[in-house]
């Protein structure tokens, strides 16, 4: 009996094409944000904003009631956590999505906010493998898109196949990690 090589690879390729979809569109919008870490965050949203707050102006002086009034005024009443003084001008107010450090002497403050990114927080998650299950499901995965690549490599015959144009695309694929690698 004639084993028809075309046949699975076509029923690999396909198959498995199809259920990797989701995966490779994770890792790839994933991927995108952690590749531009540099210019944001892809993990959190930093907010900041400067406003004033009236707290005496010694810090002997300041007490957590008086703190939780200030933040009562500007929409943070259920964050607070704790305070401490950087120096005897000025405050650090910790809160549950952020900070404000605050000046004494004339109450401005600064606030800044820390909040997570709906999607991408927990999809660059799954990018950096937090549990070993995800570990070995992303094994499997690189493990198939190899699979992918090569059957679909053989599927196609002829002049658009590997014998023909797919020979030109595969080694200009495999020119830009190259450069990449000897270049960079």
């Amino acid at each position: 009996m004639k084993v028809k090589w075309r046949a699975w690879a076509l029923f690999l390729h396909r198959d498995l094409g199809y259920f990797f979809t989701g995966v490779v569109v994770l890792y790839a919008v994933s991927g995108l944000a952690m590749n531009h870490a540099g210019d944001w965050n892809p993990n959190f949203v930093v907010a900041s904003r400067d406003l004033t707050l009236e707290l005496p102006n010694e810090a002997t002086q300041v007490t957590t009631q008086q703190v939780r009034r200030c933040l009562a005024e500007v929409g943070e009443e259920g964050n607070y956590r704790s305070h401490d003084f950087i120096s005897s001008q000025r405050m650090k107010i910790y809160l549950t999505n952020g900070d404000m450090v605050v000046n004494l002497a004339n109450g401005s403050t600064h606030h800044e906010t820390i909040g997570r990114r709906p999607v991408l927080y927990y999809l660059n998650r799954l990018h950096l493998n937090p549990a070993k299950w995800w570990k070995v499901f992303s094994d499997v995965f690189a493990i198939c898109l190899v699979l992918i690549a090569v059957t679909g490599m053989i599927v196609v015959r002829g002049r658009n196949g590997l014998a023909g144009r797919g020979k030109w695309l595969v080694a200009a694929g495999l020119i830009v990690p190259l450069l990449a690698m000897f270049l960079v």
